[in-house]
């Protein structure tokens, strides 16, 4: 007996079909054939370019630093984010009086706008600023090439950190206290059972904060705008915030679909790795 075609279950997925077409698929066909054809200002195609934008990028020497600049600040950045919300969820993850304004200090941060954050840690670090009044030094925090990349840095796993911390520490609550107590009772330490059973136990949502701070640290935007502007000398100019540079500030559109073609696969394959280890670290209950 043939079965009675149903509309239901493609009108409810339909919603999703469109919105992805609209902001995703269409956007991403619209990249690719803008980087192989000529654009005036307003980013309308004039003529065919072929592979000339795309010999550009991978001839010029301040692509191949800003992708080692790229993957030096998402390294950072995820090392420090994963380690300190790991870190801050294992001594707080605990439900008591003691623990509860811990908790709630450690997770603010994650109310406060980023944008908000880099100007209050922008005149923070400003040579006239806060931190140079404190330590009575004239530093300029934000202009020396050996100091910028890593406040910037210092300051992106801020604005990061909380809410790796929340995941982490629902992860951490989720294994069973009658497990965590029989260990106890066992004789194990903290140490013992914080990397036996919390950590292993907790594999999903650590896998879910490593996977979702290494991409966020990739696209990471607003700190660099308004704290650095990829400066000094380009030692924080990002893969990201370069696109941004080449298409609004020098309304070079080609170049920057190239730049944006190339962030989209160092995130693939980023993401192709991480999932490959999926099943070998991860444990689902």
């Amino acid at each position: 007996m043939k079965k009675k075609f149903q509309i239901t279950p493609y009108m409810l997925v339909l919603p999703v079909m469109v919105a992805s077409i609209v902001f995703s698929f269409y956007p991403m066909l619209k990249t690719i054939i803008s980087s192989t054809n000529f654009t005036n200002v307003y980013g309308e195609w004039t003529g065919w370019a072929g592979g000339f934008f795309w010999k550009r990028v991978f001839t010029s020497e301040d692509t191949w630093k800003m992708l080692g600049i790229t993957l030096k600040f998402a390294a950072a950045n995820f090392v420090g984010t994963v380690a300190m919300a790991m870190f801050m969820a294992l001594i707080s993850y605990k439900k008591s009086k003691s623990t509860r304004t811990i908790q709630m200090l450690f997770a603010m941060p994650v109310a406060i706008a980023s944008a908000i954050s880099a100007v209050i840690f922008k005149s923070f670090f400003a040579t006239n600023g806060i931190l140079n009044s404190w330590l009575g030094t004239n530093i300029a925090w934000l202009m020396d090439t050996d100091r910028t990349f890593w406040v910037v840095t210092g300051v992106t796993i801020w604005c990061h950190l909380a809410g790796s911390y929340i995941y982490l520490m629902a992860g951490f609550r989720s294994v069973s206290k009658d497990l965590m107590e029989a260990a106890t009772i066992d004789g194990a330490n903290w140490f013992v059972r914080s990397f036996k059973i919390l950590i292993p136990m907790a594999s999903p949502q650590i896998f879910f904060v490593v996977f979702t701070s290494l991409i966020t640290a990739l696209k990471t935007f607003t700190q660099i705008k308004l704290l650095s502007g990829g400066g000094p000398a380009g030692e924080t100019t990002t893969l990201m915030y370069d696109i941004y540079q080449r298409a609004i500030t020098h309304g070079e559109y080609e170049y920057a679909c190239c730049l944006a073609l190339v962030m989209f696969v160092l995130i693939f394959v980023i993401t192709r790795i991480q999932f490959v280890f999926e099943d070998k670290f991860v444990h689902y209950e």
